[in-house]
C-alpha cells in the first residue's frame, strides 16, 4: 500500500511541474520571448518523458 501511495505522489508531483512548466511557456509566449520558450518547451518535455525512463 506504501509504494502504491508513493506513486501517486510521485505521479502527482511530476504533473504539477510538467502544468507549471506549461504555464512558463505560456509566459514566454506572451511576452514574445523565444529564448525562454525554447528552455521551457525542453524542461517540459524531459518532465514529460520521465515516467516512461524511469517506468
Amino acid at each position: 500500500m506504501i509504494v502504491n501511495l508513493e506513486y501517486l505522489v510521485f505521479f502527482v508531483l511530476l504533473l504539477t511541474a510538467l502544468l507549471l512548466a506549461i504555464k512558463q511557456m505560456s509566459v514566454a509566449l506572451d511576452e514574445i520571448d523565444i529564448e525562454r520558450f525554447t528552455l521551457w518547451t525542453g524542461i517540459a518535455s524531459v518532465i514529460a518523458g520521465l515516467p516512461i525512463i524511469l517506468w
